[in-house]
C-alpha cells in the first residue's frame, strides 16, 4: 500500500476509535411489569426498566437470548416485539415489550397459571442476554430481572 493512502486510513481509524469510548450500560432496576396476554399457549408482557447509558451515543437493544420464568419455573424463550433505543448520556425508563410461547416438554403451564390466579399474583422473571448495537459495533449484555405481578 502506498504511503500516501496508508496515513489517511490510519488517522481515520485512530479518530474513530477515540469517538467510541465505551462505558458499561447499567440496568438500574425493574420499575413495573404488566401482563398484556396470558393463556395456555404463552404470554405477552411489558416490562418497564430503568437504564443508565453513560455513553455519548444511542444504543439499540435487539436479539435477546432470554429465558422467561413464572414463579421460578422456566416457561419459554422471550422475544422482543420491537427494538429498544437507549438515549445517550441518560438514566431513563424504557418499556420493553416481550412475548413468549410456552416451551413444549416443560410440562403443562395451566396448573401454574391457575395456582397463581387463585393466589392473586405471580412472579415474572427474565434472565439472559441482549445485544447492544451502536455505530456498527455490537456487544452482548447479560441481565437478570424479577418482578411480582398482582393479578387482582
Amino acid at each position: 500500500m502506498p504511503k500516501r493512502t496508508f496515513l489517511p486510513i490510519l488517522l481515520l481509524a485512530l479518530l474513530c476509535t477515540g469517538c467510541m469510548n465505551y462505558s458499561e450500560v447499567e440496568l438500574v432496576g425493574v420499575r413495573n411489569a404488566r401482563l398484556t396476554r396470558l393463556d395456555a399457549q404463552g404470554l405477552s408482557a411489558t416490562i418497564t426498566v430503568e437504564v443508565n447509558n453513560p455513553n455519548n451515543y444511542r444504543i439499540t437493544l435487539a436479539d435477546p437470548d432470554v429465558d422467561l420464568y413464572l414463579n421460578d419455573e422456566v416457561v419459554g424463550k422471550a422475544v422482543l416485539d420491537s427494538a429498544v433505543v437507549l438515549a445517550p448520556k441518560s438514566v431513563a425508563l424504557y418499556d420493553v415489550p416481550l412475548r413468549a410461547t410456552f416451551t413444549q416438554g416443560k410440562g403443562n403451564p395451566l396448573p401454574l397459571l391457575l395456582g397463581s390466579a387463585l393466589g392473586g399474583g405471580l412472579k415474572l422473571g427474565a434472565k439472559g442476554t441482549v445485544v447492544g448495537k451502536a455505530r456498527g459495533l455490537r456487544k452482548r449484555f447479560p441481565f437478570e430481572a424479577e418482578q411480582p405481578i398482582d393479578l387482582r
